[in-house]
């Protein structure tokens, strides 16, 4: 049986690790394209593409196991790349099969000091064989008000009048705006990411339902009553590599509400203008998400950054988003408190803790 917790490798290792990042990548790819000439003469180009960004992604969730000692968000992604492969007519094979490509470029390159990341692609390919399931990662997931599965119906047919109907139902019903958000839209949404997982939709429906969301979102808090200005300010942004903000909207819509002033930065922001708005800013707490483990490397860069460059100034600094919900241990090496598993425990816990 494959377990999920082995020893964590040294810094020393995993810099050598991610050194050989591009390396390692065109490796894969090629033995993958001799093992399957016909495959990709069929698919062109594209096909090159994108086995050579699987590749890569596997070391993008590999790297957060080997620092933390945990195998489960690589072995995770293991079973939710094998559905996503299966269900659009990847060879079965080529996932193990690029595992072990890796295994030998990095036994040649590394040395001995391959152990741990051998150890993890063998675990890898171990519980592929064993029929590794697709992770469930809408859990854990708020519990959903009645309105939530139509509602995601309506989004992805492009259906705005009703799914405006349903989220005012909702809020109507319940009078609270981060209420409805993370029990009507965040289960919806979560819904359709499983859907897409299994190609039952497509990317252009995706991003249908994640816009409709975010423009019901705004049309709610244009309708909400926040509390009274507790004089405190909070700076939320997503660093350089996470594009899924709408969850942080949800944060930053609870936080408002409960009478913060919300600098909400948004998706993907660059570490230079983060740095340059919290020091103009001067916010009595900065929230920070990660959606994937692969953006963990820009998110810990990032608060090295801000520890360094505030020095005693330095608000308080939390860490938030689906990633963290999904696999906590990963939390532990940040040195950076969670902000909370959903927006509205989030604002609680941060007003409860700077005695708001």
């Amino acid at each position: 049986m494959t377990t999920t917790s082995f020893y964590q490798t040294d810094e020393e290792t995993i810099e050598r690790f991610l050194a050989l990042r591009g390396e390692a990548i065109a490796h894969a790819t090629a033995a993958s394209q001799a093992a399957w000439p016909e495959l990709f003469a069929r698919r062109g180009p594209q096909a090159l593409a994108a086995c050579a960004e699987d590749i890569a992604y596997h070391l993008d969730f590999l790297h957060p196991s080997l620092a933390s000692g945990d195998l489960s968000p690589f072995l995770a992604y293991l079973g939710w790349l094998a559905q996503v492969l299966s269900s659009r007519g990847v060879p079965c094979d080529s996932l193990p099969r690029s595992l072990d490509d890796l295994g030998e470029f990095f036994a040649k390159r590394l040395g001995a000091a391959a152990r741990p990341v051998l150890a993890a692609l063998t675990a890898g390919r171990e519980a592929l064989a064993g029929g590794l399931p697709p992770p469930s990662y809408d859990r854990p997931c708020p519990v959903p008000w009645e309105e939530a599965e139509a509602f995601g119906n309506a989004m992805l047919a492009g259906q705005r009048r009703e799914a405006s109907a349903l989220f005012n139902q909702a809020l109507d019903r319940e009078g609270s705006l981060a209420g409805a958000e993370v029990h009507v839209v965040q289960p919806a949404l979560y819904e359709v990411g499983r859907r897409w997982q299994q190609n039952g939709v497509s990317v252009a429906q995706e991003h249908l339902a994640t816009a409709m969301a975010q423009s019901l979102m705004a049309q709610g808090f244009g309708r909400a009553e926040a509390a009274a200005d507790n004089g405190r300010k909070a700076l939320l942004a997503c660093p350089a590599g996470n594009h899924h903000s709408v969850g942080l909207r949800m944060v930053a819509d609870a936080f408002e509400l409960a009478g913060w002033t919300v600098h909400y930065l948004g998706a993907d922001v660059p570490q230079a203008a983060l740095i340059d708005q919290v020091k103009q800013l001067r916010p009595d707490l900065i929230g920070l998400s990660a959606s994937l483990p692969q953006q963990l490397r820009s998110l810990r860069e990032t608060l090295a950054v801000l520890r360094a460059s505030l020095a005693d100034r330095r608000p308080r600094i939390v860490v938030g988003g689906l990633v963290f919900n999904q696999f906590p241990l990963l939390a532990q090496s940040f040195a950076a408190e969670l902000l909370g598993a959903d927006a509205v425990s989030a604002a609680a816990a941060a007003s409860a803790s700077l005695n708001c």
